[in-house]
């Protein structure tokens, strides 16, 4: 991926924020993921390995989440952008 295939970045408010989105947020300290509670379930298994929004672990480590990164495409590309 280039920088024309991201969307723009955005500021992010409260009242912007989609139930059904998935968002990067970061600062100068750190890198945070906003689920929206009706995320698709595809999402929610391909990053988390559950069906359902309840499910997932919020201590699940980022070792976790990539350990079967060679295998999706989606986590391949998401850690592309977190790198």
């Amino acid at each position: 991926m280039n920088d024309q295939n991201y969307p723009p970045l955005e500021v992010l408010e409260r009242s912007s924020l989609r139930p059904d989105c998935i968002y990067l947020l970061y600062n100068a300290f750190g890198i945070y993921m906003y689920v929206g509670r009706t995320t698709d379930s595809w999402f929610l298994n391909e990053i988390f390995k559950v069906q359902d929004f309840s499910m997932i672990d919020k201590s699940i480590s980022e070792d976790e989440i990539f350990a079967n990164m060679a295998d999706s495409t989606y986590l391949t590309a998401l850690c592309n952008i977190i790198s």
